[in-house]
């Protein structure tokens, strides 16, 4: 008898522990906060596109700025070393639509570097879609390659246009770009005119739509049509880099 109440705790316990371990299984970047920036090659990497919204974020430790001390090297001439921007930092996200590339998993831990530091965190702060390079072990959000999405009424998101076409997405992405009918989203685009006159007016006033009380981004790309054009072109073969054309007439 006991040892029959012993299989029965046995099974209950492996059963129990099955979720968990798919889990796991299916979430290999989601188990805890990087201690180190990994290494990763340049073209050797998993590519993976996807919208996800921010959980926690934080600088990496033991990345600070060595003192500003100048060193004299052995040949007499002199060195100053001069970081231009904050230390690397380490994020979790949480998925909320893969759009291309192999399954990350529901939530994920990466690391990604920027000039202006630690990504914000907030129930204000967008969802953003985000391209990650894995090296087998650990993600990398490559730098600059996050861009934030608005959701519209129907729940789908969307890539709002503010100065061109995203430069990091792949040419053929800027043929996706659609007039944007303002009744379709709950949020308001409206910029204010300052801000418009300070950084959009003189090279991008194509991309909005200016009258006497506001001014409003004129295009925006569903990622359902991004995803559906990486059916086409597969994400390794596709070139994240792009010249701004013209935006359609």
């Amino acid at each position: 008898m006991c040892h029959i109440f012993a299989r029965l705790i046995l099974v209950a316990v492996i059963l129990a522990a099955g979720p968990w371990q798919a889990a796991q299984a299916a979430s290999p970047f989601a188990r805890e906060v990087p201690s180190t920036y990994g290494k990763f090659e340049k073209d050797t990497g998993s590519l993976t596109l996807v919208v996800a919204e921010l959980v926690a974020t934080d600088y990496l430790k033991g990345y600070d700025c060595p003192p500003m001390t100048p060193r004299t090297n052995p040949d007499g001439t002199t060195t100053v070393s001069v970081c231009l921007g904050p230390g690397p930092t380490w994020f979790k996200a949480r998925v909320l639509q893969r759009v291309a590339g192999p399954d990350i998993g529901e939530e994920f831990y990466a690391v990604t570097g920027s000039h202006w530091g630690a990504m914000k965190i907030g129930p204000s702060q967008p969802a953003a879609l985000m391209l990650l390079n894995s090296n087998g072990t650990a993600l990398e959000m490559l730098r600059y390659r996050v861009w934030p999405v608005t959701k519209s009424r129907d729940g789908q998101y969307h890539l709002v246009v503010q100065n061109g076409p995203i430069s990091w997405l792949p040419c053929w992405a800027a043929s996706l770009m659609q007039e944007i009918d303002d009744r379709e989203f709950a949020t308001d685009l409206a910029i204010t005119r300052a801000e418009y006159d300070s950084r959009w007016a003189d090279e991008f006033a194509d991309y909005y739509r200016v009258t006497a009380d506001s001014v409003r981004p004129r295009y925006a790309i569903p990622v359902a049509r991004l995803q559906q054009g990486f059916r086409d072109v597969p994400l390794a073969a596709a070139d994240f880099s792009c010249m701004r054309p013209l935006p359609p007439r």
